[in-house]
């Protein structure tokens, strides 16, 4: 029987809820997380982080007009307003003021914070969305770490640490978003905490590995790269939904063994460096030159690393792959085809900084008419419905 990732109450969601009318919901999915990509989105554009993609792209023979580290038209269909920023960090106490609240946020909301959150939030957004910048940015961040959703407190708590003069209140939200069964939410905070305390000991545990026992033998074409906090969980093992689905529907000698790659998840360039070391020496002991790579999030980059460093590759599919380029880049001359599928605003890419879309002609980007979820893309049920192995 296959085994399921712990992942709990996903949808799919096929567009997302324009502007402010975001916020007049607090129960559907498609306001959730459309809330929850604009808050990460504020943050964005407060560290900057479109201009610093766009000079890291200008190192690189890739045109940087033709650059769209965020996709203009998925912003568009967001609403996501034209950001003034100034740079400013707020005290808490000026942000409680501004957004009319009297206490400092917990890590859960207040049950009288719940009752009134509908109409603050409300006018927060509206006061975003009539003229947005960095004092009604950081209005509505404050307001929604009270919001009664936690993937959307995460989000915001993600962007908060940006504007505020005193981060512990959002770190405390991102320390308990660890905790969820979502693995959206999971993530987005995981990734937002190792950004803003990297050594922070709350993270340790999502690096702990859980090997599946395999009896299957050795074969010789394709395995899978897990992305960040994966390395013990199912879906990419032997026995797991994923895994299972390639191995009977896309490729019947999908590796499988005891002996299977893995690696520690470990959220920086250091652990992904060690990744691809050790993928190539992998490649290289098991005589597996020219083998398919089926990657999810920066097991891509993983993967990339390893092509640099000699690996030629058939097909590399990148799944949800978080774009830093030219950090990450595959080597072409060693790589027979470059496969790129996404959803649109993934969030957790947002948390993580990167690129939502690769610009290089040489990479087939397919992009799942599937909005935010980081984790669609390895969904058995999503390759059925949009035929992603005629993608490959």
């Amino acid at each position: 029987m296959p085994k399921k990732s712990i992942s709990k109450g996903s949808v799919s969601i096929s567009a997302p809820v324009r502007g402010a009318d975001a916020f007049k919901d607090f129960e559907k999915p498609a306001h959730i997380h459309s809330q929850a990509a604009t808050l990460l989105l504020i943050g964005s554009h407060l560290r900057g982080d479109i201009p610093a993609m766009q000079a890291r792209f200008a190192l690189t023979d890739v045109t940087p007009a033709a650059v769209t580290p965020l996709p203009s038209e998925d912003l568009g269909a967001l609403g996501f307003p034209t950001m003034r920023v100034s740079g400013d960090r707020f005290r808490t106490t000026e942000l409680q003021k501004v957004s009319g609240l009297r206490l400092m946020a917990a890590v859960r909301p207040r049950k009288e914070e719940v009752r009134s959150a509908p109409s603050n939030l409300a006018s927060a957004a509206q006061n975003f969305y009539k003229d947005a910048n960095s004092e009604t940015a950081a209005a509505l961040l404050e307001t929604s770490l009270r919001h009664p959703h936690q993937l959307v407190r995460v989000a915001a708590a993600s962007s908060y640490i940006e504007v505020a003069a005193d981060p512990q209140p959002a770190i405390r939200i991102l320390e308990d978003g660890l905790k969820s069964k979502n693995l959206l939410t999971r993530d987005v905070a995981a990734y937002a905490l190792a950004h803003a305390d990297p050594k922070n000991s709350k993270l340790a545990p999502l690096l702990r590995p859980k090997k599946l026992r395999s009896r299957r033998k050795r074969s010789r074409t394709s395995t899978i790269i897990h992305g960040t906090w994966a390395s013990g969980s199912p879906w990419w093992q032997p026995g797991g939904d994923f895994w299972t689905y390639l191995h009977d529907n896309v490729d019947p000698s999908l590796y499988g063994a005891a002996d299977r790659f893995g690696w520690t998840g470990g959220y920086s360039d250091a652990a992904r460096a060690e990744a691809g070391t050790g993928l190539h020496d992998w490649v290289q002991a098991h005589n597996l030159d020219g083998l398919d790579l089926f990657t999810h999030s920066h097991g891509g980059s993983v993967a990339m690393l390893a092509n640099q460093a000699g690996t030629r590759v058939g097909r590399m599919v990148l799944l949800s792959c978080p774009v830093h380029w030219p950090k990450y880049t595959p080597q072409f001359d060693l790589v027979q085809k470059v496969v790129s599928i996404r959803v649109h605003l993934d969030l957790v890419i947002l948390a993580d900084r990167g690129g939502q879309k690769f610009s290089d002609p040489r990479i087939h980007e397919n992009v799942l008419p599937i909005w935010f979820d980081h984790f669609a893309t390895h969904n058995k049920a999503n390759w059925d419905r949009y035929n992603i192995k005629a993608m490959l």
